[in-house]
């Protein structure tokens, strides 16, 4: 049997869909004792990606909202009416990217190795000024 990656800081006792402390949802904290090995297996898999999109979370003031594993995204939300989808975090040329779809539908590529990339967020969300998804 896979062991939990739980680190004993749950955030889905409190309500939240993300568990801020190991990355998964509610349904697979849940479901985690009845999961097959396999279905476990592909959980830790995606837990280090995962927790890029919780690092984006706390940074910017939002709440991941939902996982969506099988497209490999993520909903955040930064206000009731301002929902982010986030890519699945990849790796180019060695420095980290999170691709963004804002709200209005306009795609982005964050350099997240940046230092800056919380300007650069905001700036994609509200201001347009940031490199368009290749």
């Amino acid at each position: 049997m896979i062991a939990t990656p739980c680190i004993g800081v749950c955030s889905t006792a409190v309500g939240d869909e993300v568990c801020f402390g190991c990355g998964r949802s509610f349904a697979e904290v849940s479901d985690w004792l009845t999961l097959s090995d396999a279905q476990r297996a592909a959980i830790q898999a995606q837990l280090s990606r995962r927790k890029v999109w919780l690092q984006m979370a706390m940074q910017s003031g939002g709440r991941l909202q939902a996982i969506l594993p099988a497209e490999r995204q993520a909903r955040l939300a930064l206000t009731p009416s301002v929902l982010v989808t986030l890519g699945w975090p990849q790796q180019r040329q060695g420095r980290g990217y999170v691709p963004l779809l804002t709200h209005d539908g306009r795609s982005y590529l964050l350099p997240v190795y940046r230092d800056d990339w919380l300007r650069l967020f905001w700036n994609c969300l509200f201001d347009a000024d940031c490199a368009p998804l290749n």
